[in-house]
């Protein structure tokens, strides 16, 4: 099966376009889902030195294959460190992370994202996996990347629950920065001075399509540019992320 047909265009432009905005030796706290996805091929490609820490009190994390959660096997072996839960999020709150990657069901336009229900708080449709580290992340990484497939029914005029705070004055908390980076699978966008700027094309994307179902005001920077364009090298070595690692067998024989 070729890297192509393994991985679809749509997410493998999100994932190395999330993954462009990480840089080698930074401190990342990575949620589940794309996020991981996104800071694991960072870390095979361009960023080596990167070290990735997990809410589970992971520090150095290298996932052989991508986790289902943050206590997935696959996230402490090979580790630099595995440490209470306060340990890491203690080192959040010291100022020492600095980048967070997270993703929801909702944004809007303010940053604020949404991963704990959809539907008013009184007659709520669904509920979702909730905040787990997402909130204390957003608030307290020196920046942070938000990564939302493209679907109209994620951008809100106002998400239906703050999980993590955006800009004020729409925040439930006033948060001093706000996120930096909204990345989708068509375009990557800004958060400049409170407002949105789309600033990154993905390849082939034209304008409209890239604000298409967005309600929010978007300013289009002077000096759109591309993101890199996926090659088959890349979405070989994404496919790769995705394939499951060898079992683990344990001394009585369990494969686990």
């Amino acid at each position: 099966m070729s890297g192509a047909g393994a991985f679809g265009p749509g997410l493998a432009h999100l994932v190395v376009a999330a993954a462009a905005c990480l840089h080698d030796g930074e401190v990342c706290f990575v949620g589940i889902g794309s996020p991981s996805l996104a800071a694991m091929y960072a870390l095979r490609t361009h960023a080596p030195n990167l070290v990735l820490v997990y809410e589970s009190g992971v520090v150095g994390a290298r996932p052989r294959d991508v986790p289902l959660s943050t206590g997935s096997e696959t996230v402490i072996r090979g580790a630099a460190m595995v440490a209470p839960m306060t340990t890491v999020f203690g080192e959040l709150q010291a100022g020492r992370v600095d980048v967070g990657l997270l993703s929801g069901a909702q944004v809007d336009g303010t940053g604020n994202v949404n991963s704990t229900r959809l539907g008013p708080r009184e007659q709520p449709r669904t509920y979702l996996a909730g905040s787990g580290g997402a909130h204390d992340i957003g608030l307290l990484a020196r920046r942070t990347v938000i990564l939302m497939p493209h679907d109209p029914r994620r951008f809100a005029d106002r998400v239906d629950h703050v999980t993590t705070p955006g800009l004020v004055p729409d925040s439930a908390v006033p948060h001093p920065r706000g996120p930096a980076t909204l990345v989708t699978d068509r375009a990557r966008f800004a958060y400049r001075d409170g407002e949105v700027v789309l600033d990154r094309l993905c390849p082939g994307v034209e304008v409209d399509a890239a604000l298409d179902g967005i309600p929010w005001p978007v300013r289009v920077d002077s000096t759109v540019e591309e993101t890199v364009i996926p090659s088959e090298a890349d979405l070989a070595e994404l496919s790769q992320l995705l394939l499951p690692g060898p079992a683990v067998t344990t001394s009585e024989g369990a494969r686990s």
